[in-house]
């Protein structure tokens, strides 16, 4: 049986992709002085040898995952009996997916690679095309793509629609969108196979809101006006583009991790200026469709979105769609045209009439009926949502010590701490948005509409939070924001500046001028909720590590009085004092506890296996490994300094934040010698080695890093094996840009990579106690 990527079969999918040939048959060898086991033994490895090759010419197979593979199984394939074993054994060992194999069985590989991008499974088809999860050749990011097969004999206005998309998608930036980020076409030199084009999207793993209602049933009411409010917050984004989405419905609103709704599907999508539409087509799904939809799609405005958007949210609430499919579409197309919209009341009666009566007039007959605007269902929705707020984050982990000083600065604190948000705005729609998410048991908000009256309440009450808008009549939130700073009660408190109009530059002036972090407008509750969020507990975080400072400082005079027992105790509060600051860097960036935990553990280790070179044995003595073990949590304590907006930043960091950033290092280690040369001998030798780990452990043996561009051992030998460390683990991690790496590849990367970034006398050491390295990675999880 010959295979079917040498022997292409006219086979019909959905989508309809038919077979292309890889690659040509070339001639088994035979020959009469072989014997006929061993020339069919020597038949199957050439025949799979060449399979295997033209799959990783095509880049159905990666070279990597083929390559990083074991000897084992690599001949398990190759000495396959059969196609349908070795393709078996492909998926078997995560070579290939159940799909590929499939399609490769079939023989319809044709459109399983699109330029960069190879298909790993079908997700879904609609009326515009077919959407698969992929994922990039050589980045390993995985994406959606959607697929339109097009023959040349086909509509040409289909293109052109589907072109129509992919400039949609492309422009519209915001967080409950489905981001596109490439787009192409492929070609077959077969006349009769279609050329296919395809746009690349942002994966978002998840369920779509009509799948998750038929699995789980209703939403909960809170829940249910959260997704609808952040997906009106999308339909601003698209209606500012003079763009209608022409097709909202559940199964078009894909529910993310943390309750995150992204509007996907624009395929219907109209620009008000261009109309694609021809007088008399149907386009939208019926069950929810405007009546002014039904009647003529070409003349519609952001308001037939609007109704979708009711109808998806009484899907969301009773898991009904709003009008019965009974009779024929013209019929129920009729019924759209005349009949007042159900009420949810009548399927959940714990429905409040306030929401009724939001979606009532969302699904409005007359569209001059309805809210007007995405941002008016916004406001209408907000009282509706509720915002559950984590409790503080905790670790298990910490000793009896970092407990006891924990305690003691609990102690001084009052037992119910009031959380209060001053909001200052003079648009009455943001005030309302930011009570409606912020405030809860525990938050009290207090609303000021101008400067005069934000200085008033900054007299009288204490804020962890000044949410202040940047454009105001008469004092400008720039004007104002000095002057909340000279007031005692907002010295300290976290200000998160609010624009729609800013530039960067003038938001990065509001920084230098006291500014902690600064919020674009428009933005989502789920948004709003992250930011407040992690503002306050940052600044908690503050106030409990200068608690925790002030009760160090009392325990190490009192523990002076006593020599004898001041040595252990006054190591104890020290390495008390580390477990504080490296949660307090947990605060500010992604680093988990085991990331901490688990580079002390290595640097041990790599210490150990070092102290065999010669060179290095001098200085790796008992007491530096101790300090080393100490001083390793603190490598990013310069982290707490960094703005939000560089450190939660999504995407690459341009050059003038890279540079921002990279000061880290320094400022984390001046930070380190203030407090070194304040307490003297009594801060013990870690701090000092800490600073060199802290400011040094960017930097390269080539000289090539940052921040003194220190080269050879000029750097630091507990920077050096910090560095080390912390890269291994980083690698091993998973990250937003990527995915975890398996230790094999980590071990192959850094061994390849890193010989210009790494001292090469521990980079040997690396390589003889690496399967120490993954015990540890596994034994110590985050």
């Amino acid at each position: 049986m010959g295979h079917p990527l040498r022997t292409p079969r006219q086979q019909s999918l959905t989508p309809p992709l038919a077979v292309s040939p890889i690659y040509t048959p070339t001639p088994k060898p035979t020959g009469p002085t072989v014997p006929a086991a061993q020339t069919q033994a020597m038949s199957f490895v050439d025949y799979n040898n060449e399979l295997i090759k033209e799959m990783l010419e095509s880049s159905l197979l990666l070279g990597e995952d083929w390559h990083q593979s074991s000897d084992e199984i690599r001949n398990k394939v190759l000495q396959a009996r059969d196609e349908e074993t070795a393709l078996a054994l492909l998926v078997e060992h995560g070579l290939l997916t159940a799909y590929q194999s499939d399609r490769i069985r079939a023989g319809t590989t044709y459109g399983l690679v699109l330029g960069n991008y190879r298909v790993l499974e079908r997700i879904g088809a609609g009326g515009m095309g077919v959407v698969f999860r992929g994922e990039h050749s050589l980045l390993r990011r995985p994406v959606a793509v959607k697929v339109l097969p097009l023959s040349r004999d086909q509509d040409p206005r289909l293109l052109l629609r589907f072109r129509a998309e992919m400039r949609v998608v492309a422009a519209l930036q915001h967080p409950n969108i489905v981001a596109a980020t490439d787009a192409g076409h492929v070609s077959n030199r077969e006349p009769n196979l279609p050329v296919l084009h395809y746009l690349v999207m942002e994966y978002v793993p998840g369920q779509n809101l009509e799948e998750l209602v038929e699995k789980d049933g209703p939403l909960e009411i809170a829940k249910a006006a959260e997704f609808i409010h952040q997906i009106a917050g999308a339909l601003a984004e698209a209606h500012s583009h003079n763009l209608v989405h022409r097709d909202m419905k559940p199964s078009n609103i894909l529910v993310a991790e943390k309750g995150v709704a992204k509007l996907l599907d624009f395929g219907l999508a109209q620009n008000f200026q261009n109309q694609l539409t021809e007088p008399g087509s149907l386009l939208g799904t019926v069950d929810y469709m405007a009546p002014e939809q039904a009647r003529d799609p070409r003349n519609v405005d952001i308001r037939a979105d609007i109704f979708g958007l009711g109808g998806t949210l009484y899907w969301c609430l009773t898991g009904k769609t709003p009008f019965a499919a009974q009779g024929t579409v013209a019929e129920q197309l009729n019924r759209r045209m005349n009949d007042a919209p159900p009420s949810v009341r009548e399927k959940r009666p714990e429905v409040s009439a306030d929401l009724d009566a939001v979606i009532t007039r969302m699904m409005a007959v007359k569209a001059d009926d309805r809210f007007q605007t995405p941002q008016a269902v916004m406001r209408a929705l907000a009282p509706h949502m509720r915002v559950e707020r984590n409790s503080r984050v905790t670790t298990t982990e910490t000793n009896d010590v970092t407990n006891a000083v924990w305690a003691l600065s609990d102690a001084d604190q009052p037992q119910t701490e009031i959380r209060r948000v001053l909001i200052v705005d003079d648009d009455p729609a943001i005030l309302g948005l930011c009570q409606a998410v912020i405030q809860d048991d525990g938050t009290i908000c207090d609303i000021a509409t101008d400067a005069i009256q934000a200085l008033q309440f900054a007299q009288t009450n204490r804020y962890g939070l000044v949410l202040l808008d940047v454009v105001m009549p008469g004092m400008t939130g720039a004007e104002l924001l000095p002057r909340l700073r000279e007031t005692p009660n907002c010295h300290d408190a976290r200000i998160l500046m609010m624009s729609g109009l800013a530039s960067p530059e003038e938001m990065g002036r509001l920084l230098l001028d006291g500014a902690d972090d600064f919020l674009a407008k428009p933005f989502s509750p789920m948004q709003l909720q992250t930011r407040v969020k992690a503002a306050l507990d940052l600044r908690e975080a503050h106030t409990r590590a200068d608690l925790l400072r002030h009760h160090l400082n009392t325990l190490s005079a009192d523990l002076e009085r006593n020599l004898e027992t001041s040595d252990a105790m006054l190591r104890q509060s020290r390495m008390a004092l580390v477990q504080a600051l490296s949660h307090l860097v947990q605060f500010r960036t992604n680093e988990t506890d085991g990331h901490l935990r688990r580079v002390p553990l290595y640097c041990r280790i790599l210490c150990q296996e070092a102290a065999k070179c010669r060179d290095l044995a001098t200085h790796i003595t008992p007491g530096f490994v101790q300090d080393l073990e100490r001083a390793a949590p603190l490598h990013d304590i310069g982290f707490i300094a960094l703005p939000d907006h560089i450190l939660q930043k999504p995407g690459k960091l341009d050059e003038d934040e890279r540079i921002i950033m990279q000061s880290h290092t320094v400022i984390g280690a001046q930070l380190l010698h203030r407090v070194a040369e304040a307490y003297g001998r009594r801060a013990g030798s870690f701090l000092y080695t800490a600073v060199d780990v802290v400011r040094h452990h960017h930097e390269a043996y080539d000289g090539t890093g940052y921040p003194d561009r220190l080269a050879g051992d000029a750097i630091p030998l507990s920077a050096r094996i910090v560095a080390l460390a912390d890269v291994y683990d980083a690698r091993r991690s998973r990250r937003a840009y990527r995915p975890a790496l398996p230790h094999g590849t980590t071990m192959q990367v850094m061994l390849e990579s890193g010989r210009n970034r790494f001292d090469p006398r521990l980079l040997e050491a690396f390589r003889e106690s690496a399967h120490q390295f993954e015990r540890i990675f596994t034994e110590v999880p985050d």
